[in-house]
């Protein structure tokens, strides 16, 4: 007895799973997944509390795992392992609602990444019908059809190192609006006090689980707000028992240049994504740019605006922004999120609509006040398909303070027209209230759609016969076939109406596409 109790205290305090039933294989296949740093526990150190743990919960962590694998700490026994597992609880998985062959495809994918290169790539050609009745949109004119690659990518990926703890990826990239270039250039390889560090040209969105997703090929659900960069520079990442912890210091690749010269801005973005518990989630973090008179658009050597971006753009010398994202799952299938912004701008000047130049701290900014913070928020109820067994659902109602600076206009605007009519490049002009409304059906392996409908109340301010408030709105639906594992056809519809915009002549943008992806 007395050595037993020397030994359990020891026991409990290495392994995350001490409740998982002992007499189960899977017991010390988990453990050892756990000790290589692969798969986590629980924040309380169990797998789950002091319950004595199910089959179903161990599915359940099962597919959470598989989702964030890290496979920089993976050998060919461990995935062997994961194989195994999967088959064990194939009849669970597929009760709490898990496609167990996405998951054997999860597994594959992580198996090729054990040694040698692996290339891999997407294709996404478009025929599309564009009705659009914005002059300014150089997209297409009113009944206009087009034929053209969306984009193409191909990935080179090799993993080395005497322990295979080095993980090297290329990605070379055309799409429409660009020639072809290796957007994505990177290593991730182990740093000091167990972090693991990527350098080079890479690419961290940290807001997926805040960004309406539905399912099929090509359709419009947006971007994420703020952290969708690429970047050239270095990340830190490190993972603990409550969640794991990120860092980038980096220029973003795709960053304002001014006659031929690239602007000095550097980017810091610090982020933790916490898991307190099974249903509660954090996420906190922050991106600061940081430059001297750092353009949203470029001003030439003279002082002059660049012609292609036209008047009206400002410039600063810091913008910081903080936000926080609360997760709350009611169970596998429904949860409740909330995301809070706030941001603050330092202006180095502001150009009027002649072209000149006036520096001021706060002033007016051709039609529109430009502040120095603003706010965003949104709270969302996302409904996975398993819980309403026809559809999932996605609400989502928010707000948007007037000159919110956003990254990626698509993720407040989705349509494209609405961001020429209530944004300037990366600001929003006015007050924005809006609501989202997702709803996507996986009929079975081969069909699903979805259909959506976004809408918006902007407060339009000095803008003459704009003013006002405007009822903007978009709405679109699709369907999708999956012809095979490597092809994937989508026929997808939109409608973007802006309301008469803020200058009073109301537009309207009817799209028609036809995809075909190809994945290789």
């Amino acid at each position: 007895m007395l050595a037993a109790s020397a030994v359990v205290p020891a026991f409990s305090a290495t392994n995350p799973f001490m409740d998982v039933p002992m007499n189960h294989w899977a017991y010390d296949a988990i453990g050892q997944l756990a000790a290589h740093g692969i798969l986590s526990g629980f924040p309380d150190g169990t797998y789950k509390g002091q319950q004595q743990t199910t089959r179903y919960e161990m599915a359940s962590a099962l597919a959470r795992s598989l989702a964030v694998v890290d496979m920089t700490k993976a050998s060919k026994q461990d995935v062997e392992m994961l194989k195994r597992l999967v088959v064990e609880f194939k009849d669970e998985l597929e009760a709490l609602g898990v496609r167990v062959d996405e998951l054997d495809e999860r597994v594959a994918v992580l198996e090729d990444r054990l040694g040698g290169w692996h290339m891999h790539g997407t294709l996404v050609f478009d025929v599309m019908n564009e009705s659009r009745k914005s002059a300014s949109d150089s997209i297409g004119a009113d009944g206009k059809g087009s034929a053209k690659f969306d984009e193409a990518r191909l990935w080179f990926e090799r993993t080395f190192g005497e322990n295979g703890d080095y993980f090297f990826a290329a990605r070379l990239r055309n799409d429409d609006t660009s020639y072809a270039r290796f957007d994505r250039f990177f290593v991730e390889m182990p740093f000091f006090f167990d972090t693991k560090m990527t350098v080079g040209r890479f690419n961290w969105a940290l807001e997926g689980d805040y960004k309406i997703s539905l399912p099929g090929t090509g359709v419009w659900d947006g971007d994420q707000i703020l952290t969708d960069w690429t970047f050239e520079g270095f990340g830190l990442t490190k993972n603990f028992g409550l969640g794991m912890a990120r860092i980038v210091a980096a220029h973003p690749s795709d960053r304002w240049t001014a006659n031929g010269q690239t602007l000095d801005t550097w980017m810091i973005i610090p982020q933790a994504t916490l898991q307190f518990t099974e249903q509660f989630g954090f996420d906190i973090g922050g991106q600061v740019l940081l430059g001297d008179n750092a353009e949203t658009y470029p001003i030439l050597a003279d002082g002059s605006l660049d012609d292609v971006h036209g008047e009206g753009d400002f410039s600063f010398n810091n913008l910081w922004t903080v936000y926080a994202g609360l997760r709350f799952n009611f169970n596998d299938a429904v949860s409740l999120k909330g995301t809070f912004y706030h941001q603050k701008v330092n202006f180095e000047h502001v150009i009027n609509d002649n072209g000149t130049l006036r520096w001021v701290d706060r002033g007016y900014f051709g039609s529109n006040y430009m502040v120095d913070d603003a706010n965003h928020w949104s709270a969302i109820i996302d409904v996975k398909q398993s819980a309403l067994k026809y559809t999932s659902l996605w609400l989502e109602y928010g707000q948007f303070k007037e000159g919110f600076w956003a990254n990626n206009g698509g993720a407040v605007f989705y349509g494209g027209l609405l961001q020429e009519s209530f944004m300037n490049g990366k600001q929003i002009f006015d007050e924005v209230k809006y609501y989202r409304i997702g709803l996507g059906q996986e009929w079975n392996d081969n069909w699903s759609t979805y259909l959506f409908y976004y809408g918006y109340d902007v407060d339009v301010t000095g803008q003459g016969a704009g003013n006002g408030s405007k009822k903007a709105k978009e709405f679109g639906l699709g369907v999708q076939y999956k012809l095979n594992d490597y092809t994937t056809l989508g026929l997808n519809y939109m409608h973007a109406d802006d309301d008469g915009g803020r200058t009073g002549n109301s537009k309207e943008d009817n799209v028609v596409r036809f995809r075909t992806k190809v994945t290789f």
